[in-house]
């Protein structure tokens, strides 16, 4: 192999490795919302009350 094919597998290899990060940092947002949410959700619930009494129409946690 020559060194310029090396370089630009090199090269390839980064620019997949600094995708798959920018994945899992999404996906980490992505859990991260949820999990607010679904505590907000548990906060605002007041068992005889149901959550979409609470929540004005139209708006969403």
């Amino acid at each position: 192999m020559s060194a310029q094919t090396v370089q630009n597998e090199a090269e390839i290899i980064e620019k997949l490795a600094e995708e798959a990060e920018i994945l899992v940092d999404e996906d980490d947002t992505k859990k991260d919302l949820k999990e607010k949410r679904g505590f907000l959700k548990q906060t605002l619930y007041d068992g005889s009350n149901k959550l979409k009494h609470i929540i004005p129409k139209g708006k969403h946690l």
